[in-house]
């Protein structure tokens, strides 16, 4: 092992010294190589620690993860071999008798520690890295410290060495204990010693131990190699803290936790009161938060906070309607629309509704583009999608179609075709069908997994985003021909997953929407235009301002973001008070946007404009 990787494990393991940290960085500045190395190394840590998605575990890089992980097991086994105790039963006067039993024990550590470098380089698996086993100095291992409250989806728990251990609802856990959500999951922890409460999103890592001496008096973050320690004591008048970062949303009052990240350096906080510290520990200098929220980007020699904005919490109208599952605006932008798969009504000087069904339906339900159709689907297996006249609410045509997630169906702007992705897993396959006739127009299977689909405003193209799962850097948006499936062009987007598509309405313009990312590109020329990173979030809706001068993309946390398209800037941050956003909506005039939220009454918020910004 050269110095370079030396010093490098010595920070991932948080024991450099400050003469150290200028080595560091003067071996790395001298020769590209060394630098090189070096950023290899924290990226396959971040790998071994879970952080990323997009890493291509090729043979050479598993070579590598076999030599850290050889040279790491020897060196602990021969640390162990010279500083553990000799046994009582070998402490006795010496002699030859004694002799003999240190030889033996000496060969049997020996054999262990050989044993222990044949197993890591025949590919048995390590134990996970950012689980290891820890003793937090509280004296409460194997004790009740937290309960598992609730847990909705998959909902796994790891003990100290990174074991999955059965839990259920009520569980007591100990110290030291990791909680793992899947997909769609929710999970809820409180601390049995104090007033705590954690709510755990989807798809998150968060590691618990108890704080024992080191519960500060203020609440303080430490942002290294890829995880997110938080210490947050008490909160005035019980006002939360919430951590987040592309893979978690933690919310907290009081204790110590630590959330881990997508990528090594990012994370974002939600100060409710009082202030944060950030602290880097190779950066050791805090930096103070105010009220508000932040991004945190914090390289190997510094530590950056964006300017926060003030968060949106009160909207300027609020609209009751029991499971709202679209939002739209008439064409003049005097009445806002809602529906579901139930019900449809006007929002403006009165309030005008047609009901469908007289039994409550979830079922789904969406507007056209020309605001002259609503598609509405009750989710029973016999029926069929429904396409209706506005602003009357009648039926106009049947579609012999079974549709779910608003990501895998879309229909043409005047209602002329409607497309679906075809279920179950994996989704495949895409077809489009003719509205009038009820015939197939197109049918296209592809290799890949398909992500989200979208109709262009002319209703001449079909965005397909599809996830290459065999290649990993091969994701790509497909535009199809949507009067002959005929492939148009492909946009090549980046490695992660996309999750949302949306055109702009002249139809030049196509965002995608990824996990902490949004990409927007010129459709003609097939340019990317800006890429929009820092709010941590999966995107699970977007739209474009009529004059696609802003952004707004929903996250399942129930926030929406607002950004200038043009730079970038985040322009507004919206808490919808809901638990997943839905649908978000522009006005005509571009001045208001509407919201449609999970558990949260249908909203329309004022849009902050260029001269509001703080």
């Amino acid at each position: 092992m050269n110095r370079v990787a030396e010093l490098t494990l010595k920070l991932l393991d948080r024991a450099l010294t400050a003469a150290e940290v200028e080595e560091l960085d003067a071996l790395t500045a001298a020769d590209p190589r060394a630098e090189a190395e070096h950023l290899e190394l924290l990226a396959l840590e971040t790998e071994l620690r879970g952080l990323r998605t997009d890493f291509d575990l090729a043979d050479a890089t598993l070579a590598q993860i076999q030599e850290a992980q050889a040279e790491r097991t020897a060196g602990a086994v021969l640390a162990a071999i010279t500083t553990a105790a000799p046994p009582t039963w070998a402490r006795s006067a010496p002699g030859p008798r004694r002799t003999v039993r240190r030889r033996a024990v000496a060969v049997v550590l020996i054999a262990c520690a050989a044993c222990a470098l044949v197993a890591v380089w025949l590919g048995v698996k390590p134990a996970p890295i950012i689980f290891p086993a820890h003793d937090d100095g509280s004296g409460a291992a194997g004790q009740g410290f937290a309960k598992l409250s609730q847990k909705t989806g998959l909902v796994e728990v790891l003990n100290a060495t990174g074991d999955v251990v059965s839990v259920e609802e009520g569980s007591e856990l100990p110290a030291g204990f990791t909680l793992r959500t899947g997909d769609e999951s929710l999970a809820v922890v409180e601390l049995l010693a104090e007033p705590a409460r954690f709510e755990i999103e989807s798809d998150s890592v968060v590691r618990f131990r108890s704080g024992g001496r080191t519960v500060a008096s203020k609440p303080q973050l430490y942002l290294a190699a890829g995880q997110l320690t938080a210490t947050v004591p008490d909160r005035p008048n019980s006002r939360p803290l919430v951590v987040s970062t592309s893979v978690t949303d933690v919310l907290a009052h009081s204790g110590l936790f630590v959330v881990s990240s997508a990528g090594p350096d990012t994370a974002r906080v939600d100060i409710r009161s009082g202030q944060v510290e950030l602290v880097r520990t190779v950066a050791p200098k805090p930096v103070p938060v105010g009220v508000g929220s932040a991004l945190v980007t914090a390289g190997l020699d510094r530590v950056h906070i964006e300017g926060s904005r003030a968060v949106d919490r009160v909207p300027a109208r609020t609209l009751a309607f029991p499971g709202a599952r679209d939002v739209t605006y008439s064409l003049d932008g005097a009445e806002v629309w809602v529906g579901s798969a139930r019900a449809f009504t006007r929002w403006g000087a009165a309030t005008t509704e047609s009901s469908y069904y007289a039994r409550r339906t979830d079922g789904f339900a969406g507007f056209t583009r020309d605001r002259k159709h609503l598609v509405t689907f009750r989710g029973d297996r016999e029926d069929r999608v429904l396409i209706r006249s506005l602003p009357d609410g009648g039926e106009l045509a049947a579609v012999d179609a079974r549709i779910g997630d608003s990501r895998f169906w879309a229909v043409a702007p005047d209602a002329s075709w409607f497309a679906l992705v075809d279920s179950p897993k994996p989704y495949k396959c895409v077809r489009l069908l003719d509205v009038a006739t009820g015939e197939e127009r197109f049918q296209l299977n592809v290799a890949e997994n398909i992500a989200c689909i979208a109709s262009s405003p002319d209703g001449r193209a079909l965005a397909v985003g599809l996830i290459d799962l065999a290649r990993g850097g091969g994701n790509k948006v497909l535009l199809l021909d949507t009067a002959s499936g005929a492939r148009l062009l492909s946009l090549p987007i980046q490695k992660r997953p996309p999750t949302a598509l949306a055109y702009s309405d002249d139809g030049q313009l196509l965002a995608v929407g990824f996990n902490g990312v949004i990409q927007v590109w010129d459709v003609s020329s097939r340019e990317l235009l800006r890429t929009i990173t820092g709010f941590e979030r999966a995107v699970v809706c977007l739209a474009f301002s009529p004059d696609a001068n802003r952004i707004a993309a929903g996250t399942p946390d129930g926030s929406v973001w607002v950004w200038q398209r043009a730079s970038g800037q985040q322009t507004q941050l919206i808490e919808s008070g809901g638990r997943g956003v839905r649908t978000v909506a522009f006005s005509p005039n571009g001045k208001h946007l509407a919201t449609v939220a999970n558990g949260a009454p249908v909203a329309v918020w004022d849009v902050k404009l260029a001269g509001d910004l703080q």
